[in-house]
């Protein structure tokens, strides 16, 4: 009957018949109702006795206090308990998705109190830096916040987690290259192996440069300037934009001089056709000094990205 009442949304009614407290099962069930009445603070009260005594019912009470804190804008308490609880090796794995996405929440929930009061580079810690970079699934406006700040603090703190993220190819191919450029910018001096689309890539930060600081980038780009930026500025700033993303993404894969004109033939060929903007095969190859079949071979290392 308590069951059905709480399907119900009677949560208060449901209270009435959960008085034995000395029950997990009780326990659990009164924090449902407690955040159900948005009772927060009492839910957060009973919540911290049931989690210390919670056996069979531990993960579910565990979701309840977190979600108390949450309302309460406990956010480091909160943090430190889903930290806590991921990483034990023996989370069942729909508790660990659970978990994740309720850390990836209080991140952001965190971040927007603060957003008024705090300085920018104060959001996150770099602990919570480093889950963030552990989970399985991550909110991709979150971990890009992440590494924007990850660059005032020092990297070194948690290369082990930064190397599992390079070489895991589950994880997203633009944040792999934003850690690098971290990693560059701080100086770190060591061998990492980076995932790229099915490639593998040994390197030392120390050595590398930058990804708009590539010859690729000037190399390309003149091409581009060349034939698009007299005639069509707005053209040549979208292909510019085209050429960064298309560069971060594939880093630290390098592009050779030969197919620099290639490279800018497609991304123009390719602008241009969005823009409704006529441009003929045979003036495309003159510019470029290329035929549409090397274009269209192009096209295929760029679909791959889906940049194009």
């Amino acid at each position: 009957m308590v069951e059905e009442l709480i399907q119900n949304g009677d949560y208060q009614e449901a209270l009435s018949y959960l008085t034995d407290f000395n029950d997990e099962q009780t326990r659990y069930l009164r924090l449902v109702c407690l955040v159900g009445l948005q009772e927060y603070q009492l839910a957060k009260e009973e919540g911290l006795y049931a989690k210390a005594h919670a056996q069979d019912t531990y993960y579910d009470v565990v979701s309840m206090y977190i979600t108390a804190l949450k309302e309460l804008q406990e956010y480091e308490e909160a943090i430190d308990i889903l930290i806590e609880e991921l990483s034990m090796p023996y989370i069942p794995q729909e508790y660990e998705n659970v978990f994740n996405a309720a850390y990836d929440q209080i991140l952001l929930d965190k971040q927007e109190a603060r957003y008024e009061v705090e300085s920018k580079n104060q959001i996150f810690s770099i602990e919570e830096i480093e889950q963030l970079l552990k989970n399985k699934d991550c909110n991709e406006e979150l971990i890009y916040m992440a590494l924007d700040q990850l660059q005032q603090l020092n990297i070194r703190l948690i290369i082990p987690t930064v190397r599992d993220y390079l070489i895991n190819p589950k994880r997203d191919f633009f944040a792999k290259t934003l850690l690098l450029e971290i990693l560059i910018d701080q100086q770190v001096d060591d061998e990492f192996e980076v995932e790229k689309f099915g490639e593998y890539y040994d390197l030392n930060p120390i050595y590398q440069p930058l990804v708009l600081e590539q010859d690729a980038y000037l190399g390309i780009g003149s091409y581009l300037e060349k034939n698009i930026e007299d005639e069509n500025p707005s053209l040549y700033h979208q292909c510019l934009d085209y050429l960064e993303y298309y560069l971060y993404s594939i880093y630290p894969h390098q592009i050779y001089d030969d197919d620099y004109r290639v490279v800018a033939a497609t991304i123009h060929y390719y602008v241009a056709t969005l823009q409704s903007i006529d441009i003929d095969d045979e003036d495309i190859e003159i510019m470029y000094y290329c035929t549409m079949d090397e274009i269209e071979q192009m096209k295929l290392k760029f679909n791959r990205i889906e940049v194009l």
